[in-house]
C-alpha cells in the first residue's frame, strides 16, 4: 500500500509543476521520469487486480 501512495505522490508532483525555465524544466523532467519509472517497477512487483493493471498500462503510455 505504501508503494501506491508513493506513486500517487510522484504523479501529483509532476502535475503541480509551476512554470520554470527550459534548463530547469529538462532537469526536473528527467528526475520526475526517473521517479515514475522507479514507481512503475515497484508496482509491477505487487499483486494487483486486473483493473489496476489497466490503469498501469495507461501510465506506461505516458512515459
Amino acid at each position: 500500500m505504501h508503494d501506491k501512495r508513493k506513486f500517487g505522490k510522484v504523479l501529483l508532483s509532476f502535475r503541480q509543476q509551476e512554470p520554470i525555465d527550459s534548463d530547469s524544466f529538462y532537469e526536473k523532467s528527467e528526475e520526475e521520469i526517473k521517479n515514475l519509472k522507479e514507481a512503475l517497477q515497484e508496482l509491477k512487483t505487487m499483486d494487483i487486480s486486473e483493473e489496476s493493471k489497466l490503469s498501469l498500462e495507461n501510465v506506461k503510455r505516458l512515459i
